[in-house]
Parts: C-alpha cells; structure tokens; sequence
C-alpha cells in the first residue's frame, strides 16, 4: 500500500467524519435531536459504508462508484425528511468533497449532478404547501456542495503546482526499474533479430511460405533487413513504400497480396506473394514479405496474420528502444571513464613530466641525465596512451562503424606515426544489434596492439559489410608473432576473442609474410555468403 494512496483514504474518511459531526452537531443545537434522531444513524451509516468501500481495491472503470452512490443515499435521506427539519442537509457536501479529492472536476460534476436530479424529483414529487422552504433548501445545499467541492479541487490542484517536482533522475530511476522488472519477465527477450525469427516461424503456422523476411524501418526512411527464411535466399527482395506491393501495405496499412513473384509478373504465374505491414497502433514501423508456390492465401488467414505481425510490431519496437537505451548507458559509461583518466591520472602523468623536465635542465652528470631522458620518454609514451584511450573510449559507434573506424585509425595513425591504407565498403544492410560497437572495439584492440608491440610503420585496415555478413582486417608490417601461436598469453587478443565469441564471429590472428600480424574477424549472417575480398591489404 504506497503512502500515497493512505493519506487519501485518510482524507476521505477526515470528510466523512466531519460532515456526520457536523450533522450530529446541528441535530443538538437546533433542538430537533429526538425528531433527527433517523436522519443522523441513516447519515452515520452512509459515512460508514462509504469509508469501508473506499478501502476496498476496485477495478479501476469503477472508481466513481463510492461518491456517486454516497450522493445518491445522502440525497435521498434529505428529500425523505420532512422540510425545515434536514440536519442531514449538511452531508451533501461531503460527497463533493471527496470526489473533488480522488476524481477532480469530473467528480465533483458528476456528483452534483446526481444530487441535483434526486432532489428536483423528489421534491416535484413532493410538492405540498411546503414547496417554498423545500426550495430553499435544495439551494443552500448545492451552493454550499458546489463552493466546497470546487474548493477542494483548487486545493489539490495548488498543492500540486507547488509541491516539489521530481527530478529527471527519478523519473530515470522508475522507467529503469520497471523495464528492468518486465525485461525478466518477457519470454523471448529484447534481441531484435531473434524476435524477427519467432515472429516468422509463428506466422508459418498460419500462412504457409516458400520465403519470408521481415524489414523495418531506420530514422532514415530505408527499409533494412531484420530475419530472412530460409537464409540462403538466391536474390535479394528491394523493398520501398513508395512503390510496387510494398508500397501498397505501407499506404494501406493492411496486409495484401498478390499473384506473381515479389519482383517479378503477376500473369501467367503460379507464384503468389504478400506484404503485411508492422503496425503499432496508426505508426508503421516495418513490412513482412512473404512468397510461395501454390496460389494466393486464404482472406481470413491473411486477416489472422495481420494480427500476429501487429503483435511482432510492438516486440520489434520495444527491442529497438531497449537497444537505444542499452547503447545509450554504455557511452554514458565510457565519457565517464574517459573524463576521469582525464580529469585525474592523465593530468598526474603529465605533471610528473613537468618535474623530470626541471630536473633534466639542473642535471649535471651524463649518466643521470640519460636516466632522466629515457624516463621522460616513457612518460611521453604513456602520456599519448592515456590520450589515445581517452579517444577510444569517447569513439560513438551508430549502425555503422564505418566513420568511427575511419577516425579512430587515422588519429592513432598521426598520433603514433603509422602510415594508414584504409579501405571502407558498407552497403545498407544492417548488422545484428550489439555487433556494431564489439567490432569497433576488436579494431581498436588489434590497431592497439600494432601500435603499442609491433613497432610497425604501416597499418592496412580493410572493414566490409556487406548483405548483413561484416569482415575486419587489421595487418601491419612489425616484428610479428610466431606462426599458429597468435600471443595465447595476450589479454588484449583474450578480450578480442571474447567479443567475437559473443557476436558469432570467427577470428584468427596470424603471422603476416615477411613481417607484421594479421588479425581478421568474419561475422555471417547469411549461409550464402561469398568470402569476403581482400583489396587494399598486403
């Protein structure tokens, strides 16, 4: 029970109990306590059984129920009475009160109006020499309902506007915490391309395929390539929204289909194809393609698919955002690991410098002098270390890695004074989530390397994607490694084959002739792929 929610049960009950004192009080000071005496218990056990019903959980389509149903018996009780005998007049404006502190505006209306419409009917029902002071009284009491109620919307609103607001921070924490609660929960996990596979393999089920493949849709407008079955396609499907079948779903917005290859004629075919959009709610976020021998698919079938994509849709969706965010805390994490090596050891570092240079220039032996020179040499190594690193870790990597590679290797290569030959060839597939970022980081690692073992002066770095399937080469011309041992004592080649291990990729790491290593990752997606070209490598 959060705290919240009892200080309002609190405030209702408060509202109960002073309008049954204040009923009670008026029934001894006007005398008529032996005459009220049915009024004040049929009031007290209203107040009672509204208190008891507000503690009691309720679906939520339901929670007028209480001060609507308190109204209607209050007014009853005061229309029942005899005119210019009402203590129990008092109570209407207690369920105002507490509507106006658990509904707002729409339950202060709703249940003034209800007691508006009882009291006009019964006192029509009611019409009698009385009618006057019947009248009189149905006016004070709305007023006095309709002035407190409002008051305490005012109230709750000011109290609203001036209580503290919640940090960013906050609203952080709670959105984590509960992402991080319904991640656990959900049974095929946040990976995109895992998602894609169930959702076709669920739609195999209802509509039977020769080929299937699932696209969404990048910031950019292109349609990228998610899960493909079987994945060994002969051709490649060009999706667009502004053309052909896929446009048509895309306008639409509902599955169609028709007779004929995906991109080929529709006469004289026995093939048949179909499109359905990912929807999430009126948003399109992605298509479905699916192609077969042997007519077109049954209406409601397609209907039933229909549904199915949507839910895939939202799984799709929740997946991407859950990548942002992931991707979002881990370069979070990495400015603050490199603000502080600068902040801190890299600023400690270059004042030891400082010092050995004012001993350099008050030394008078050469031997010492020697020790010195070759000690600030190594600070200025570490020095443009520590610089680099704090480069790495700055390094953002989006879905491609193509200019992050690029500037990272011609800054270690001014940095380091390698010569770089550096060979770029992305096309507009995209590689799984998470892969990305690790290949960088093996790039880093093995240009790392080159530069800090090797003592090379010519760095080759060859980076392909291409229909999904990625290749890295990163060779240099140093002193090289025994043939077939590739440094197993290296925690820097550990690290390189912990991440490829984790994206499902091959590396090996290799003696280059007549000198220098080769370090090559190859990550496929696809079993058809041709083995990726070599150019602009020794």
């Amino acid at each position: 029970m959060s705290n919240a929610w009892a200080s309002r049960r609190v405030r209702e009950g408060l509202a109960r109990g002073l309008g049954f004192a204040a009923v009670l009080v008026l029934a001894i000071v006007t005398g008529d306590m032996g005459k009220s005496l049915g009024q004040v218990v049929a009031v007290a056990g209203v107040a009672v059984a509204a208190t008891l019903a507000s503690l009691i959980p309720r679906p939520h389509w339901v929670r007028f129920a209480v001060p609507l149903a308190e109204a209607g018996a209050a007014a009853v009780i005061v229309i029942a009475s005899p005119p210019g005998d009402r203590p129990s007049i008092i109570y209407l404006v207690v369920p105002p009160i507490v509507a106006a502190l658990t509904l707002g505006i729409p339950g202060v209306s709703s249940t003034i109006a209800l007691e508006v419409l009882i009291l006009i009917v019964g006192t029509v029902i009611r019409v009698s020499e009385q009618l006057p002071v019947a009248i009189v009284d149905l006016v004070v009491a709305l007023s006095l309902g309709a002035a407190l109620g409002l008051g305490a919307v005012l109230t709750a609103h000011v109290r609203e506007r001036t209580a503290p607001s919640r940090t960013d921070y906050d609203a952080a924490r709670r959105l984590l915490t509960s992402l991080r609660d319904v991640a656990r929960q959900l049974p095929g996990g946040l990976e995109e391309t895992a998602l894609a596979e169930a959702a076709l393999g669920r739609l195999g089920d209802v509509l039977p395929h020769d080929r299937a493949e699932v696209f969404v849709r990048s910031e950019s407008g292109a349609l990228l390539p998610v899960a493909r079955v079987p994945a060994d396609a002969s051709r490649d499907w060009e999706p667009t929204v502004h053309a052909g079948l896929w446009g048509q779903a895309w306008e639409a917005g509902v599955a169609v289909q028709r007779l004929g290859e995906m991109d080929g004629p529709e006469l004289g075919s026995a093939m048949a194809c179909a499109v359905i959009p990912l929807r999430l709610g009126d948003k399109r976020v992605g298509l479905v393609g699916l192609e077969r021998a042997g007519g077109l698919w049954p209406v409601e079938d397609l209907a039933e698919g229909q549904l199915m994509a949507d839910e895939a849709a939202l799984r799709l969706d929740t997946a991407r955002l859950f990548e942002e965010v992931r991707d979002l805390a881990t370069l979070e994490e990495r400015r603050r690991l490199a603000r502080e090596i600068h902040d801190g050891i890299a600023q400690e570092v270059a004042g030891l410098g400082f010092l050995i240079d004012d001993a350099l220039r008050g030394a008078t032996d050469d031997g010492t002098r020697r020790d010195l020179e070759r000690i600030r040499e190594e600070l200025t190594r570490i020095v443009t270390e520590l610089r680099l690193s704090i480069f790495d870790l700055r390094t953002e990597v989006g879905a491609g890695i193509g200019e992050a590679l690029s500037s990272h290797v011609r800054a270690v290569g001014a940095e380091a004074g390698l010569t770089v030959h550096l060979v770029l060839d992305e096309d507009a597939s995209r590689l799984p989530p998470g892969v990305a970022p690790e290949i960088l980081r093996i790039a880093q690692e093995a240009v790392a390397n080159a530069r800090r073992h090797a003592q090379a002066r010519t760095l080759w770095v060859t980076y392909r994607v291409t229909e999904g399937d990625a290749f890295l080469r990163v060779a240099d011309d140093g002193r090289g490694i025994p043939e077939g041992r590739g440094r197993p004592d290296s925690f820097g080649l550990q690290i390189m084959r912990e991440r490829a291990a984790r994206i499902g990729a091959s590396l090996t790491v290799k003696r280059r002739s007549p000198s220098g290593t080769v370090v090559e990752l190859s990550l496929q997606t696809t079993a058809a792929a041709s083995a990726p070209a070599r150019e602009g490598a020794p």
